[in-house]
């Protein structure tokens, strides 16, 4: 992601935002390569950061009303579903909307930012960032419009911000073809996917040196040899060696 002064994509509101948060063993990381957590602690502590990280952003922008101020709405995506209760829970209690409302909201301003974190699915703290492509992309801008984002890091920590997006912003976005991207990818065989479980931890944090082959998945290998990829080749000494594979 590029940051600028001059954003060209999209535009955030400075000052209007919200942060809150708190200690909470919802996920933590006992040692570099390994996680342990509470997943119901966790959903709980997102809802809970979701709601009061907003409320801190109504204290600061005046005028705010959570379901009039924002076109659209990103989140940060472990799954759909934790996304959806949180939107639902904040209708239900922030804007005192009635089931059928929440659902056709959920529709209109959360769905579009679901579409890509569906396909990439959680990629921890890029899913927020992931959520706003999405919902750039696939979204209506035929004028400019602002869009709130809720960012969530377990431990915890969260804030709630926002930005605008203007028609140009949606078509320099569009030209990075995302959608295609991830319509190109190389879908592995059942087999192909336990290979690489049962080797991704020849890669780890701290190894010294280690010697890999690129062809480990011959499918995904060849596929890669127009694209101009860049592979680590090996590992000597802790220091990374990549080429390119063309």
């Amino acid at each position: 992601m590029l940051i600028s002064e001059m954003p060209r994509i999209f535009h955030i509101d400075v000052g209007a935002n919200g942060y809150y948060g708190h200690e909470v063993m919802d996920t933590c990381r006992p040692i570099p390569d390994s996680e342990a957590g509470d997943t119901d602690l966790s959903l709980l502590s997102y809802l809970d950061c979701c709601e009061n990280a907003y409320l801190e952003y109504q204290k600061r922008v005046s005028g705010v009303d959570y379901r009039q101020t924002f076109q659209y709405l990103a989140f940060h995506t472990p799954f759909g579903g934790m996304v959806k209760g949180a939107h639902r829970s904040m209708m239900r209690k922030i804007a005192r909307a009635t089931a059928p409302e929440i659902e056709e909201d959920f529709r209109a301003r959360v769905l579009p930012g679901l579409l890509y974190c569906q396909r990439v699915g959680n990629i921890m703290g890029g899913t927020v960032l992931l959520a706003l492509a999405s919902t750039i992309e696939n979204g209506r801008f035929d004028t400019q419009k602002r869009l709130g984002l809720f960012s969530y890091g377990s431990g915890c920590c969260s804030e709630f911000y926002s930005g605008v997006v203007t028609p140009e912003g949606q078509d320099l976005l569009r030209r990075l073809r995302i959608g295609e991207q991830l319509d190109d990818r190389y879908r592995l065989k059942m087999d192909e996917y336990h290979t690489l479980l049962l080797s991704s931890s020849a890669v780890k944090f701290g190894t010294r040196n280690v010697q890999l082959d690129p062809a480990l998945i011959p499918g995904a290998f060849e596929r890669s040899q127009t694209k101009g990829f860049l592979f680590l080749e090996a590992i000597r000494e802790f220091h990374r060696e990549y080429r390119f594979v063309s």
